[in-house]
């Protein structure tokens, strides 16, 4: 028996990003990353700073990965 093999990410991003479900989840995240930049103009200290950067970089990385 031969394994059907893997979609890379490209692949399976492509095939999903005519969906609704794709564009709900790229709006959330986009969201999301507005709300921490909110977040970051009321933080008190240097490591609530550096959490709230971290989740900022996060959201980026996948906003880059999935347009």
């Amino acid at each position: 028996m031969t394994p059907i093999p893997k979609p890379t990410l490209q692949q399976a991003i492509d095939g999903i990003s005519d969906r609704d479900e794709y564009k709900v989840i790229v709006t959330f995240i986009r969201e999301e990353r507005e709300k921490f930049f909110g977040d970051l103009r009321s933080a008190e200290s240097s490591n609530d700073v550096m959490k709230i950067a971290g989740s900022i970089a996060a959201l980026d990385e996948l906003l880059s990965v999935l347009s």
